[in-house]
């Protein structure tokens, strides 16, 4: 596409191919991650499902249930009120207030209540700290496991965040680099050359899937370094030029200032009707803030779903007194613009969730591309340095990580399932945490203690396939639904999510008898010929 001098194009090549040496294994890390993280809701209602498939997180009802637990939480924990849905469709509903410490540092404590939104029953009710709930809860916490890798790659804030971001930058490097030195980009899109050597066939998937790729890495990687870096140095940056430091008065400034407080009490009124209204625009709520709740200054904003046909999610401000629609809440800024507009788009281009389930399934599949073409660029850039023995440690922490990861993931699943038939004891995160490494590090032994680095694939693969068909019968065998009882009740995740692990472990087993019967046929091929020269 670009005529470059010979010179610049290698120049450029050397750094697409060395971006992906020091880069590459935690950069398919990210990206593996984040495919799987695209269906994390599902993953959660397929771990813990209610009885029966939620329509509506927020039913008619919902002002009844937040009215049963104002009346039992401590008055000040009615601050700040954040309610959402999680695993299975309950409705979480967050009581809490800030609190500073004599430290300087801030933290929410409060009462956490889970509702089930088909019959309004109050299932748990946990309080303490934001850190301390979240710690005893098991609820969501294997999407948000997965999440947490791709986001942080579990560091510690902002480490983690400041990692993905340079990540992210590296992404678009290579998708810049990548675009330059191809020079026959369409022609690259569809080339598929059926004789040759190996190493060919595998270079030309490899352009194939880049080529096809290309905007869609282009995109997750802005987007990507866009949350990671805004949050670790973005708003500490501004507020330092601008503000003096000073992160609450930059909030202050972009968000507004909140009202005077008044805390004269005062009647909500049916919180039901404003759900109604904000339903009629064609979203379903997913998350709603109510400040102040019983006072003269209370407020409250809901946040829907995007409506059909819509890419930019939209929030609604109302007065909880009245129930009067105030108009929209950007998501950023005091009033609509083109900036929050473009800060709002950044969330649907990057989590794929603008045209549910369809939009969902194309960006896992364009996920799982893009960490196809970072593996197999990897193995490229070995095999064509085959000679020197030293490039064989890169191949193996490739295979490694390629097979490795998935492995380790299902088994935090079965983690997962386990602490939920109360099985495993303790807290629910760190377990499954230990399980990860625990089959990571096994993975890593095999991987470097195999004499051939080609086998580490082989037997990685296998354990990978296994591990998937058995882990719905895993999930049956601790107490989740049966398969007849997921179809009659239409809990579409259960059974839907059953079937995509038990096909996935069948490929990949289906996928090395054929290897391997090819395997079979050249050697006996090879041997034939040499017995015909002798």
């Amino acid at each position: 596409m670009l005529n470059l001098k010979q010179q610049t194009t290698k120049t450029l090549l050397s750094i697409h191919g060395w971006g992906a040496v020091l880069l590459g294994v935690l950069l398919y890390w990210v990206i593996f991650t984040g495919t799987v993280a695209v269906f994390s809701d599902e993953i959660n209602d397929w771990a813990s499902p209610l009885s029966q498939p939620v329509e509506q997180v927020m039913p008619q009802g919902t002002d009844a249930m937040l009215r049963q637990a104002a009346a039992q939480v401590d008055p000040s924990y009615l601050d700040e009120i954040i309610l959402f849905g999680t695993s299975g469709g309950r409705l979480r509903a967050f009581f809490h207030t800030h609190v500073e410490h004599e430290d300087g540092s801030h933290s929410e404590a409060g009462e956490l209540f889970v509702f089930d939104p088909n019959s309004g029953e109050l299932l748990s009710r946990t309080q303490g700290t934001r850190e301390e709930i979240e710690a005893q809860s098991s609820l969501g916490k294997l999407g948000h496991f997965f999440v947490d890798w791709h986001v942080q790659l579990h560091l510690p804030q902002p480490w983690g965040l400041i990692l993905t971001g340079i990540l992210g930058l590296a992404l678009l490097s290579a998708c810049i680099t990548g675009f330059a030195v191809h020079r026959h980009l369409i022609r690259d899109a569809f080339l598929r050359r059926k004789r040759g050597d190996d190493l060919l066939t595998a270079k030309d998937a490899h352009v194939a899937a880049s080529t096809w790729n290309l905007p869609f890495a282009f995109i997750l990687a802005f987007t990507g370094s866009f949350y990671s870096l805004a949050s670790a140095f973005a708003i500490p940056a501004i507020a330092m030029v601008a503000f003096g430091g000073d992160q609450d008065k930059l909030i202050e400034t972009v968000q507004g200032v909140p009202a005077a407080d008044d805390p004269r009490p005062a009647e909500m009124v049916n919180v039901d009707r404003m759900l109604a209204e904000v339903r009629a625009t064609g979203g379903e709520p997913r998350f709603m803030v109510i400040n102040h709740w019983g006072r003269r200054d209370a407020a409250l904003s809901i946040f829907p779903w995007q409506a059909e046909g819509e890419l930019l999610p939209k929030g609604y401000e109302f007065d909880p007194l009245t129930g009067e629609k105030l108009g929209l809440k950007p998501t950023i800024g005091q009033a609509p613009s083109i900036g929050g507009d473009l800060v709002a788009l950044m969330a649907p281009l990057h989590f794929g969730n603008f045209a549910g389930l369809a939009s969902k399934v194309v960006w896992f599949a364009l996920g799982f591309a893009g960490a196809y073409v970072c593996i197999s660029g990897m193995v490229l850039w070995v095999r064509r340095r085959n000679d020197n023995p030293r490039w064989q440690h890169l191949l193996r922490l490739t295979q490694w990580s390629a097979w490795g990861l998935p492995l380790a993931m299902v088994a935090a699943s079965y983690a997962y399932l386990l602490h939920q038939a109360l099985i495993l004891p303790g807290l629910v995160e760190p377990r499954m945490f230990q399980t990860f490494a625990t089959v990571l590090a096994l993975s890593a032994g095999l991987a470097w203690g195999v004499r051939q680095p080609g086998r580490v694939a082989v037997l990685l693969s296998q354990a990978l396939a296994v591990s998937l068909v058995l882990l719905p019968l895993v999930r049956l065998a601790t107490g989740g639904p049966g398969w007849g009882e997921a179809f009659s009740q239409g809990l579409v995740a259960v059974w839907g999510l059953d079937i995509v692990f038990i096909g996935a472990g069948v490929w990949l087993i289906l996928r090395q008898y054929r290897r391997g019967r090819q395997s079979a046929h050249t050697d006996q091929a090879v041997a034939q010929l040499e017995a015909e020269h002798s």
